[in-house]
């Protein structure tokens, strides 16, 4: 190519090219330059709300401290609160600028070091341990039931879509998920009341009942108990899950706990009909004969009734002897009476508390809840 002609187009490009990798490089710098800048907003010794840690445990501690003066919360024992924590947390809070005006409040992004609200890290420190002292006076209210248990609220302008999912599902974390199981319950009382509509009709029909309806008739008087114990134990969670929304201590990092008491109560209400077949009045000792739905509901309603029953099935039939490594013979005292052991039930078996050793137990009459049934074992004198 001869000097003073015009670049072809394979040059352009090539300039085109080392224009747009120098472009990229002044990003890069920029990139870091801002990272660099954003890392020295906040002095040496000094706590800003620029960092996302700093953010979180105020807010939490702030939702807390706000909860116990808006309720005049208590603790257990009756006691007040210790005011000196609250007013450290207010004021760590106003020194960020946490009260300021929307207005007024500066962003965290773009600012010299000086321009940014700080606390130095001893009055952050002393934050630290006025939040932990009131956590641990307010338990079980922590931040995060606290969170979970808050209603959800709209402006004027918000859709209507979500106003009336909130009427239907419920308007906080917590109360959404208790209507997940209220439909359980739902589906599940809509299967009892089907299936024993069924057996009833199919019991009017007599010997004349069809093979396939024999199959059928027995199938669902078996799956019966398994429904009244699930159904059983969404009775007792929804009873006992609003009762924690509204003291405020609803905790949804116990999910699994809710899940597994639906299952172990479908379970529980199948597997008690296997070992009970009464139940035995403490007062006048009558048998009060119950039905297997019946026993199904009361054992998903209370899960501990078939682990107790198990207990005793295995106090009856496999009794305790002092050749048992586990048990620990103990010598009675005499400056008070103490109940000798049992065959059945020798010292530190199930039922007894974690100071049998140390403690004697007084003399008392022992009632007993439930029999078991004479078909799959003799009862049990010596369980509690």
């Amino acid at each position: 190519m001869a000097n003073g002609t015009r670049p072809t187009s394979a040059a352009a490009s090539t300039d085109l090219a080392a224009a747009s990798t120098n472009l990229a490089d002044a990003s890069t710098h920029l990139a870091d330059a801002s990272t660099s800048l954003a890392a020295a907003s906040t002095p040496p010794g000094k706590v800003t709300l620029a960092s996302q840690y700093a953010r979180d445990r105020l807010d939490d501690a702030l939702s807390l401290s706000s909860f116990a003066v808006g309720t005049g919360f208590r603790t257990s024992a009756g006691e007040q609160l210790s005011l000196a924590d609250i007013r450290m947390i207010q004021d760590v809070a106003a020194k960020l600028g946490e009260f300021d005006p929307p207005s007024a409040q500066p962003q965290t992004s773009g600012l010299p070091p000086a321009a940014l609200p700080s606390v130095t890290a001893a009055e952050w420190i002393e934050f630290e341990l006025a939040y932990y002292r009131l956590a641990v006076a307010m338990s079980p209210v922590t931040a995060e039931t606290l969170e979970a248990t808050a209603a959800t609220t709209y402006s004027i302008g918000s859709r209507p879509l979500y106003r009336f999912r909130d009427w239907i599902l419920g308007n906080s974390p917590a109360l959404r998920f208790t209507r997940m199981f209220a439909v359980v319950a739902i589906c599940l009382a809509a299967f009892v009341v089907a299936a024993q509509c069924r057996v009833y009709v199919l019991g009017l029909e007599g010997d004349q009942l069809q093979d396939g309806h024999v199959w059928q008739k027995n199938v669902l008087e078996t799956l019966l108990p398994w429904a009244y114990g699930g159904l059983g134990s969404c009775a007792y969670l929804l009873r006992s899950a609003h009762y924690y929304i509204y003291q405020r201590i609803f905790d949804l990092r116990r999910k699994p706990e809710y899940f597994n008491r639906v299952l172990l109560g479908a379970i529980s209400g199948g597997a008690i009909i296997l070992f009970v077949n009464y139940l035995v009045d403490d007062g006048s000792g009558t048998e009060l004969h119950l039905s297997s739905a019946a026993l199904g509901f009361v054992a998903g309603y209370s899960t501990d009734f078939l682990f107790n029953t198990i207990e005793r099935v295995i106090a009856a039939i496999f009794p305790k002897t002092d050749s048992d490594p586990k048990v620990q013979p103990t010598r009675p005292s005499a400056k008070s009476p103490i109940v000798p052991a049992d065959k059945g039930n020798p010292p530190g078996g199930a039922g007894d508390d974690d100071n049998a050793k140390t403690t004697p137990r007084p003399v008392a009459k022992r009632t007993a809840k439930s029999a078991v049934s004479p078909k799959g074992a003799r009862r049990s004198g010596g369980a509690a």
